[in-house]
């Protein structure tokens, strides 16, 4: 009786872990996803005739709550200021950390940026604290700010 509930102990114990891994698997690839979105709707500002109400469109299938206005406001004031902007030619993500909070999920990661800009293609990495939660069954960025 005894050694059953060890093995069943230890059984309990790996499919906890397989399940816990493929949750952070999981999360990894749509928070890489979802930046790699975010990225192409910025990327849209280049187009002619790519209005608020597309970027808007598109960004609230990826981003939400302050994130969402933040990037809202800084697309109206680069059509009102037209700047120099870096296009995204790709986007890389690797975790360092990695929390869940029932629909939240905190990340420590490294984001690597291909951008393509007047003076040629480079690489930019940058350490980000990045929060992702779900509503109705989606995943969205929520916070994405540099770590110092």
């Amino acid at each position: 009786m005894k050694k059953n509930i060890i093995y069943f102990l230890l059984l309990a114990l790996l499919m906890t872990s397989f399940i816990s891994f493929g949750d952070s698997t999981d999360i990894r690839h749509i928070c890489e996803e979802l930046l790699v979105k975010r990225a192409e709707a910025w990327n849209n500002i280049f187009i002619e005739g790519y209005s608020y109400s597309n970027f808007h469109s598109d960004m609230s299938k990826i981003a939400a709550g302050e994130l969402l206005k933040e990037d809202l406001d800084t697309f109206i004031y680069f059509k009102q200021n037209p700047t120099s902007f870096e296009r995204v030619i790709s986007v890389k993500f690797t975790d360092k950390e990695i929390k869940r909070e029932k629909d939240k999920v905190f990340i420590t990661g490294k984001v690597i940026w291909e951008l393509e800009g007047e003076s040629g293609v480079e690489t930019v990495e940058n350490d980000y604290s990045i929060e992702l939660e779900k509503y109705n069954q989606n995943w969205y960025i929520t916070k994405f700010e540099p770590v110092e």
